[in-house]
């Protein structure tokens, strides 16, 4: 069986017309099957638009987080690919957490919105199972390798929460606002795992990360020069540093 001859697509294609005088973005397509091939067309803006008032009609009719889950489901199949090292049932909890944060999500931030419910699943996925590992360790790479200086101020830290879950919590929070992409992120980890095995000294350009020799190496990965390496490294320490200031 399809997946959208379940009940809860059913049901929901049954009243996508009734739900599309309630949301009027809902009525680009006559249709709920018609509405993954317009999403592959559409703009992101308009994309982010029928995807959040699809969000706010879930508040009161919850076959329309079915709706969203199913045309997450290719993001969602990427992201237990990712995380497949984690655990052997990665497909149903990667399914089950989409689900729950699609449940608890209300259109808020309205933009990016696929990035920002994926985004949280897979945290909260890593949560669950206790990783540290996949995720920590490359952001205890990048607390370390970094200076305070070189990114956004994590204030009070003597007294106040451990800096390397503030700094970590940052990042993740960056991500999932469209300040940062995950791409770059990724980026940042590691060019700053380089910087630290290397042992860089930190008063170098931005704690060490625009050494060359450092974008060299990460550069065949990425199959890019290390120019381009160091240019998006600087840009995303650039956007990280501008979004911490306006979370201030």
């Amino acid at each position: 069986m399809d997946t959208h001859d379940r009940p809860p697509l059913r049901w929901a294609r049954d009243h996508w017309q009734d739900w599309g005088r309630i949301q009027p973005a809902l009525s680009v397509v006559a249709d709920l099957l018609d509405l993954p091939p317009w999403l592959s067309q559409a703009s992101p803006e308009a994309r982010d638009e029928v995807l959040a008032a699809l969000a706010r009609t879930a508040a009161h009719y919850v076959e329309a987080v079915s709706v969203i889950t199913w045309l997450l489901v290719p993001g969602a199949v990427n992201l237990a690919r990712q995380l497949a090292d984690l655990s052997p049932d990665i497909d149903a909890l990667v399914a089950g957490q989409l689900w729950l944060t699609v449940r608890t999500y209300r259109g808020d931030p309205p933009r990016r919105v696929a990035a920002t419910l994926l985004a949280r699943t897979r945290r909260d996925v890593m949560a669950d199972l206790g990783v540290g590992d996949a995720a920590v360790r490359r952001d205890r790479v990048w607390a370390s390798a970094v200076p305070m200086g070189s990114v956004p101020d994590v204030p009070d830290v003597d007294a106040g929460p451990d800096p390397e879950c503030e700094l970590a919590a940052l990042l993740e929070d960056a991500v999932e606002m469209g300040a940062l992409t995950r791409e770059d992120r990724a980026l940042l980890m590691d060019v700053a795992h380089e910087a630290a095995r290397l042992n860089v000294p930190a008063r170098r350009g931005r704690g060490g990360l625009m050494t060359p020799s450092v974008a060299e190496l990460v550069a065949d990965d990425y199959a890019a020069s290390a120019r381009t390496v160091r240019r998006r490294a600087a840009k995303a320490v650039t956007d990280l540093e501008a979004f911490r200031r306006s979370t201030l």
